[in-house]
């Protein structure tokens, strides 16, 4: 017999011929199957429902090699009886099989939504291999991006997020997968060593399926904090209903505060499951039901704190409550936690009803009493309808205000405030001070909801926004003078460029985008005698000539998306930058000035590899134009150890006849009668790899 490592590779190299194919499942006669490669130690995650009420969802583990009906020849491996709605699907996991080659199947009345299969010991490395995905979650081709996205499905809020002790950074994140909508909230996970190339992890937390009680459930925002173990504490809120779905109530649910470790690093740890906050705190004027996104971090004498997003019940405020853990020890945060007070309570009635995803980062080290930190949070309307959503005076919605100051452990006081995303792009960020870098990262959300409310004419976004994406990952830094807070890209992204000798800008020269991507720097001066102005266009591929404008002028810097219904200008008054730093990918264009001190996103409507931004050109400039650049991108995604290992594999026929040798009653093998022609020897097909970015 061959040894394990030899039956692996084997394995590996019929995985790699039949890889393209594996996306795809098959159906005949009301059966639909895809092919599963199993190496030692595998497990296979799969997602079914029942049709529709009164069916039997069914799901078989086949070899291919076996003759006869599934029943006779399949293991029934699942049998799911309860329909709770088009949407969810019940979970099912499978381990300890023998490795080799079988195929899973599945009955007519049984809908499939997604399977893919993993190695728990080199997953952090390899990340999951995706065999399937129904149509209803299947994203568009955006294969390049260099933005963050969950693989399929809908992600939104990023969770989370932070660096364990072995280096590697974990980006958890609000996602559902069985369809481009917001729905029943599940934690998506990667991991990356640079914060560019991510590695699509095992869905890490599944809510309970209570809808067929007709009760909300969901794990919803929160947060981790490393352990003295190596593993991760998370925490988040989860929303419970009091009374079934559409009782007459003023509040039909309530969110708790919820705790547990990991196992792995790659799943929860459930017996370490605790509620940790059961009610939010009696004050006056009273709290409404909105209590949620838990954020826990080091902060002052050692303590841990913890930071939760709140309302006012009468509508009149949104808050970020403060809680204080009585331990210093970080594997004793399932416990002890106290109630600090209101750190803050912004009271602009027209504007905000809630504070979501409330953080607050260190600038420095957080035991250090002469650090300061950085509260921020989304303005949002809570539980109160349109239009109070938290807009602004220029109407725009969830912004992200930035409070730079100090924290003493109870109290926040700030000495400036300013917006984040100046174009309300992107919100729901989180971040983390990180110990062994010295730098406080970040990272958001880009869904641009306002685009959609006004081009649907629905004010009521209601999670139909398609594929979006995470931003480009960030930094906060105190600018020299300490009289502002710069959000700016990461100066590794810089490794994304094509060459390292840029393209020159010429104003009123069109330059094209064959791929969508490109880097842009510009820097000038004014000249303070003159009426100056500094105007760039992006034209989508798509959009029937309309354009992004920026402009820069005597009235500040704009932004105008002249696809939108409203055709309304974002300002920001006054803002007079001499750099401007473009990112465009795909799905958004990032906008940086001075350093991030000035800094919006912008979601692209319907982005693909074909509906994208096509050209750049310079309409006007300043007088004196230092710098006009442009490097095409160029994201090379990262290689798993899986790809590393079948790269030198090109004679595919052997190894295939190997496999299928005892198949002798077939004039064809299973691959070449299931698929069509197989890969010519020393030839190899596309790899589909779609749990790991390309």
């Amino acid at each position: 017999m061959p040894s394990s490592s030899a039956k692996n590779m084997l394995l590996l190299a019929f995985l790699f011929a039949t890889s393209l194919f594996l996306i795809h499942g098959t159906g005949t006669e009301g059966v639909s199957r895809v092919n599963v490669l199993l190496l030692d130690d595998s497990t296979l995650h799969v997602w079914v429902r029942p049709v529709k009420k009164g069916e039997v969802a069914k799901v078989y583990l086949c070899p291919p090699t076996e003759a006869g009906t599934i029943e006779q020849s399949g293991q029934l491996i699942a049998e799911c009886k309860q329909y709770s709605s088009d949407l969810w699907h019940d979970f099912i996991e499978i381990n300890g099989k023998t490795a080799g080659a079988y195929t899973l199947t599945w009955t007519e009345t049984t809908h499939a939504s997604l399977v893919y299969v993993f190695k728990p010991k080199t997953v952090l490395e390899e990340g999951i291999r995706i065999l399937f995905i129904g149509e209803e979650a299947k994203l568009p081709n955006l294969e390049g991006s260099y933005h963050f996205r969950a693989p399929f499905g809908w992600n939104s809020d990023t969770c989370g997020f932070n660096r364990s002790k072995d280096g590697l950074f974990h980006l958890f994140y609000q996602h559902f997968p069985h369809a481009v909508q917001w729905y029943s909230m599940h934690w998506g996970h990667a991991v990356s060593k640079d914060l560019i190339n991510w590695v699509h992890l095992p869905i890490f937390m599944i809510p309970p399926n209570l809808l067929h009680l007709d009760f909300e459930n969901g794990h919803f925002t929160g947060s981790s904090i490393n352990l003295p173990n190596g593993e991760l504490g998370v925490f988040w809120s989860q929303r419970i209903s009091d009374v079934p779905r559409g009782t007459v109530a003023e509040y039909p649910w309530r969110e708790l505060q919820q705790y547990v470790t990991t196992k792995n690093l790659i799943r929860p740890d459930w017996t370490t499951h605790k509620t940790i906050i059961e009610r939010f705190p009696t004050v006056d004027p009273p709290l409404g039901n909105n209590f949620h996104d838990p954020v826990v971090f080091l902060g002052p004498g050692g303590y841990y704190y913890m930071t939760v997003g709140a309302e006012r019940k009468n509508g009149s405020a949104g808050l970020v409550l403060l809680y204080k853990n009585k331990n210093k020890n970080a594997d004793q945060l399932d416990r002890d936690w106290e109630y600090q007070g209101i750190l803050y309570e912004d009271k602009r009635n027209e504007e905000l009803r809630m504070c979501e995803c409330p953080m607050l980062i260190a600038l420095g080290d957080p035991l250090n009493a002469n650090t300061e930190w950085v509260l921020s949070y989304m303005s949002d309307g809570g539980s109160h309808p349109a239009p109070i959503r938290g807009t602004d005076a220029e109407g725009r919605d969830r912004m992200n205000p930035l409070f730079v100051g100090r924290f003493d452990g109870r109290k926040f006081e700030h000495r400036f405030v300013q917006k984040m995303d100046f174009a309300g792009g992107s919100f729901a960020y989180q971040g983390f001070y990180d110990k062994q870098s010295g730098r406080s990262y970040l990272i958001g959300w880009i869904c641009d909801i306002s685009w959609i409310s006004e081009n649907t004419g629905d004010p009521n976004f209601d999670g139909r926004g398609g594929a979006t994406s995470l931003t480009l990952p960030k930094e906060f830094v105190l600018s020299e003078n300490g009289q502002y807070l710069m959000v700016r890209p990461l100066p590794e992204l810089a490794s994304l460029r094509e060459k390292k000798q840029p393209h020159v800008i010429i104003k009123g020269q069109q330059m094209h985008l064959e791929k969508g991507q490109a880097e842009l720097v510009f820097e000038f001066s004014w000249d303070n005698g003159r009426e100056e102005t500094f105007e760039l266009h992006l034209t989508p591929t798509h959009t029937n000539g309309k354009k992004l404008e920026f402009r820069i002028d005597n009235n500040g810097l704009q932004l105008k998306r002249t696809w939108v219904t409203s055709n309304k200008r974002l300002v920001v008054y006054n803002a007079m930058p001499t750099k401007i730093h473009i990112f465009i990918d795909l799905d958004t264009v990032e906008y940086f000035a001075d350093e991030g001190r000035w800094s919006g996103s912008i979601r692209l409507p319907e982005a693909s590899q074909e509906k994208r931004i096509g050209t750049v050109e310079l309409k006007r400039a300043p007088l004196m134009l230092k710098e006009a650049s442009m490097w095409y991108l160029n994201y090379k995604a990262h290689k798993s150890a899986f790809l590393q290992q079948t790269a030198n594999i090109i004679k595919m026929e052997p190894i295939k006849k190997h496999i299928f040798e005892k198949q002798k009653s077939s004039p064809k093998s299973v691959l070449d009668a299931e698929f069509g022609e197989s890969p010519k020897k020393g030839e190899l097909p596309a790899l589909h790899t779609i749990g790991l970015r390309k």
